[in-house]
């Protein structure tokens, strides 16, 4: 009988440790899951947060839709979305953030890093990790938003320069394909353009040539100068500015920049024979609406718009011309990504948004959504079949960038480099120069 007391005893004791041992267990998965942030079905449970983003091109309804697909995996966070005019963004978010009330998450146009870079986070590597990152965007991406190896952005989309063609002009002039080369762009301008015995030109064969009255000519611009093989900045310094200096071509010395702003500039020169535009004329997108233009350069964006505005124009797309389509093919990109502000008091809830935002089936519906080309790489080949927007698509894995000190001074310095040339008041040397030599004066700025 004792020998059964101590049987039951064991056997109770035995079943106290499982107990006691199960509950431990227990209670340290449940520390684990708060930890790290999960709860039951997945959902990650974090304190209770809303997120403000700030934005300039996104509609509400677009971040609305974004923000509900992410709350099935973060219940407790909540997003409120405030757009506002390009014209007024970055005063606003300037003056904001120096506040102290900012949004936890804002737009960024893609060359901000150099001079907005003090007022982003950058993502912690348990959201994700630089190679995931890389992996997922397509470089031109890669190259905008890593610094130092730390990730600063995601961009919802891409976008590229593309040849926007009058269809009805080239067939008067008997011309069956638009021009894949800029060399066979100057042969075609002048069957295209039309001008009256008084010299007025009643139809340009392209928006080329000016700076002031063409859609974003400084882009334009460094398309060409991407092309020709001009280096922006020094590859182990960007605050470096080079794109004047000279290349070895056929044995010759020659500046890659200076030849691009001499291309451009010459179908504003009456003494050309591709003379074909000047400043009397409309804005090139106005012009191309009125049919007063053949071939104008444009983005993504601009085809709903001249669809809207034009509806019975008979107008085509094609790639970006090229200097030669066997090696440097290049296209200039443009476009907005979100950051995270350093102030934010969610950064990895606010990371973890914008990487929910571009998820694979997130992105396609994106693009599905609002046709903007896409910036994942595994959604390339998807995309580029589509009819109106695949051309844009195809050359975003050729787009290239630069790390600019400020965007909108570039822009202005450029203007009037062609503006320059133009009037007679430098040559096309001195003109490259000197727009190296300000945004120098830029990056020096930027970088005290």
């Amino acid at each position: 009988m004792a020998g059964n007391n101590s049987l039951d005893s064991f056997t109770k004791n035995r079943k106290l440790i499982i107990i006691a041992g199960v509950a431990i267990l227990a209670i340290v998965i449940l520390m684990l899951g708060n930890a790290l942030g999960f709860q039951a079905g997945g959902r990650k449970q974090v304190q209770k947060a809303n997120l403000v983003v700030w934005g300039v091109w996104d509609e509400s309804e677009t971040m609305t839709k974004l923000g509900s697909d992410f709350r099935k995996t973060y219940p407790n966070v909540s997003i409120e979305y405030r757009k506002f005019k390009p014209q007024d963004y970055e005063t606003e978010l300037v003056n904001a953030l120096a506040e102290g009330r900012g949004p936890d998450i804002f737009a960024i146009e893609h060359t901000w890093l150099g001079k907005h870079k003090n007022k982003l986070a950058s993502m912690p590597e348990e959201i994700m990790t630089l190679k995931d990152y890389q992996d997922r965007f397509v470089d031109v991406v890669n190259q905008d938003f890593i610094d130092g190896g730390k990730i600063y952005g995601f961009p919802l989309y891409t976008d590229t320069l593309a040849l926007l063609y009058n269809k009805d002009a080239f067939n008067d002039a008997g011309i069956a394909n638009p021009p894949a080369t800029w060399e066979e762009l100057q042969k075609i301008v002048p069957e295209l353009t039309k001008i009256d015995q008084f010299g007025n030109i009643k139809q340009a064969g392209v928006a080329l040539g000016t700076g002031d009255n063409i859609n974003r000519s400084p882009d334009i611009l460094m398309s060409l100068m991407l092309q020709t093989g001009a280096q922006f900045t020094d590859p182990k310094d960007s605050s470096r500015i080079t794109f004047s200096q000279g290349k070895n071509i056929n044995g010759q010395n020659i500046s890659p920049g200076t030849l691009a702003l001499t291309y451009y500039t010459d179908f504003a020169n009456p003494r050309k024979s591709v003379y074909t535009w000047n400043s009397t004329l409309n804005n090139s997108i106005d012009a191309f609406y009125e049919r007063e233009v053949a071939m104008i350069f444009g983005y993504s964006y601009q085809i709903e718009a001249i669809k809207a505005k034009a509806p019975r124009l008979n107008f085509a797309v094609a790639p970006l011309p090229q200097v030669s389509l066997d090696s440097g093919l290049a296209n200039y990109a443009n476009y907005w990504g979100y950051g995270v502000s350093g102030q934010s008091k969610y950064p990895k809830e606010s990371f973890a948004f914008l990487k929910s935002a571009t998820e694979k089936e997130n992105a396609q519906e994106y693009f599905l959504k609002t046709k903007r080309p896409t910036a994942r790489r595994d959604l390339v080949e998807t995309q580029s079949q589509d009819s109106d927007y695949g051309v844009f698509v195809k050359q975003i894995l050729q787009a290239k960038t630069w790390r600019q000190p400020d965007n909108n001074s570039v822009d202005k310095i450029f203007i009037e480099a062609i503006n320059a040339v133009n009037s007679g008041l430098l040559d096309y040397s001195k003109a490259i120069t000197q727009a190296e030599s300000e945004i120098q004066t830029l990056a020096d700025n930027v970088k005290k």
